[in-house]
């Protein structure tokens, strides 16, 4: 069973080492907008999506990213566990 906090914590480790954030980065939290700060740009979005899709077996889709913010990892992170649970 993966809890949001199990997806947040995967999520987190994912940006982490795909997008080179070091470790003591105090500005890299669970809620800092990933692309107003520039961890993420657009490229990246697309590699996180494709990640998610095969991390947590579920598929983000346009009409998922425009009905929800998900700018910060929170935000993700809850958009991923609705979506895993209602794949069960």
């Amino acid at each position: 069973m993966t809890t949001r906090d199990e997806i947040t914590d995967q999520l987190r480790n994912y940006i982490r080492a795909e997008f080179e954030i070091e470790a003591d980065d105090g500005e890299f939290t669970d809620d800092v907008h990933l692309f107003d700060y520039g961890y993420v740009d657009s490229l990246g979005a697309v590699k996180l999506m494709g990640y998610i899709e095969e991390a947590f077996g579920v598929e983000i889709t346009n009409k998922d990213l425009m009905m929800h913010a998900m700018n910060t990892l929170n935000e993700i992170a809850a958009v991923v566990a609705d979506k895993v649970a209602v794949a069960r």
